[in-house]
């Protein structure tokens, strides 16, 4: 049933504590704390492996003396839009403060999936750990399900690996998460990349939303937010998301009710910053490798068989094999820089390097009596293609960030990191009495992250939004 109210951002909130799995009444059988909530702030992002939540308590009833520190605080937020329920752990209280016979503090939460990579760790090589299936999204799928590491009863939605992507390697007690990172950055999409000889697209995330966790590339992300449809309700089972559109105008004077589709502030992070990214190689570069076991083996790139040579790499080069917000119809926005700014960018400087673990699992060539046993054909090196690898990656990161803007609307929880949003922004100088829309900062935009502010009985979204191309002017 949907709410009804008579702001755009009004909702309902209610607080519970759990401990041991039970929800905490008070002796009169109460267990809603909402009128001791001051505010609530709840963050996700797709740099992010799980939620996080700040809970600003104004304390005059002596609650904080009950609080061993380590609850289950379960919070219900509903909208118009959609009810969401958040179940989070506190890991701490921290600022703390009393004024007569009331205190104030902040109650720090995330998921529990989070504190309990804390205390696992995966030992061992991955052929046993993983019985032998040593697809990304299986390694994947192990760590986060199986009762030896996470044991989440969360959705996990992942996108499919490269058949011949096979993860062999040794994990020297890493965190859960430190070799699901580990893995997604030597993962390789099973589609994707243009033409014949296309090389392979990479760059995996790892994050959690309220769909559950997500391991994609950032590739497929874009491609899901092309695929969004409006008339299309999200379904969190299939990790679907419905697409809303938003706009920037004046808001209805005594119909605010009516507002939930309007953008209440817009800022920019960073606008047209090439210096920033000019240092950090966001556009050309070197890319080496180093095989720690022998100098003279490292692999650089197919043609570069020594870690003396590097694989160079130019964002022009790499533009047309990956996918892009808004599909043909954008451009690469280096592309209109002065030219004597683009032969700036264009010319490499700084080398990335990465240490290759492709000696670990080759079969030896060994001699006895003057019989040979083994041969090259039997050698096995993996992540060949790292260095390439290692630049694409950093390419398609840095390209997401090429236009980003921060939002705030009122309270959306139907909308989800890694997925995206339609936006409307007009030009700030209208032409004649028209308000034209700028095309230039207008249309889909990735959402990488989102920050829901709930106070006074008003939720507001804040969301970071991200783009990689430039739209065309219709």
């Amino acid at each position: 049933m949907a709410l009804k109210r008579a702001q755009a951002g009004d909702c309902t909130f209610k607080l519970r504590i759990k401990r041991d799995g039970e929800i905490v009444e008070s002796p009169s059988g109460e267990n809603d704390l909402s009128n001791l909530v001051n505010a609530a702030f709840i963050m996700e992002g797709i740099g992010q492996a799980t939620y996080e939540a700040e809970i600003v308590m104004g304390d005059g009833a002596g609650v904080i003396n009950s609080l061993t520190g380590s609850e289950l605080w379960v919070l219900t937020i509903a909208t118009v839009h959609k009810t969401a329920t958040y179940n989070l752990r506190s890991y701490a209280i921290t600022d703390r403060k009393r004024s007569g016979n009331s205190e104030g503090y902040i109650i720090k939460c995330v998921s529990d999936e989070f504190l309990k990579n804390e205390c696992i760790n995966v030992f061992g090589p991955s052929k046993t750990l993983f019985d032998n299936k040593l697809q990304a999204e299986e390694i994947v799928k192990k760590l986060v399900e199986d009762k030896k590491y996470l044991n989440s009863k969360k959705k996990l939605h992942f996108e499919k690996t490269r058949t011949k992507n096979q993860h062999k390697f040794v994990a020297c007690n890493w965190r859960v998460l430190d070799t699901v990172y580990w893995v997604g950055n030597l993962s390789q999409r099973a589609t994707g990349g243009a033409g014949a000889n296309a090389k392979p697209q990479n760059g995996f995330l790892f994050w959690e939303n309220m769909m559950g966790y997500h391991f994609k590339s950032i590739d497929k992300m874009i491609d899901d937010v092309n695929a969004m449809n409006p008339d299309q309700e999200s379904n969190l089972s299939e990790g679907k998301a419905k697409l809303y559109k938003y706009s920037y105008e004046p808001k209805k004077s005594g119909d605010e009710s009516s507002d939930d589709r309007k953008i209440n502030a817009i800022s920019f992070p960073t606008d047209r910053d090439y210096l920033t990214g000019m240092r950090q190689g966001a556009w050309s570069g070197y890319s080496v490798g180093f095989d720690v076991s022998n100098i003279t083996n490292s692999r650089v790139s197919a043609d570069a068989l020594t870690a003396f040579e590097a694989h160079k790499y130019d964002v022009s080069d790499f533009w047309g094999a990956m996918s892009h917000v808004g599909r043909s119809t954008s451009k690469n926005p280096v592309e209109s820089y002065d030219e004597d700014i683009k032969a700036m960018i264009k010319k490499p400087k700084r080398i990335r390097y990465a240490f290759l673990p492709n000696r670990n699992w080759d079969v030896p060539k060994w001699q006895f009596a003057g019989i040979s046993i083994g041969s090259k054909t039997e050698t096995n090196k993996q992540y060949d293609e790292i260095p390439y690898l290692q630049a694409y990656q950093h390419l398609r990161v840095q390209t997401l960030k090429n236009t980003r803007l921060m939002v705030s609307i009122p309270g959306n929880l139907d909308l989800y990191s890694g997925y995206g949003i339609d936006i409307r922004i007009p030009k700030t100088k209208p032409k004649g009495d028209k308000m034209e829309t700028d095309y230039k900062y207008s249309g889909r935009y990735v959402i990488s992250g989102i920050r829901h502010v709930y106070a006074d009985e008003s939720l507001t979204t804040e969301l970071m939004l991200c783009r990689d191309a430039m739209p065309l002017p219709k």
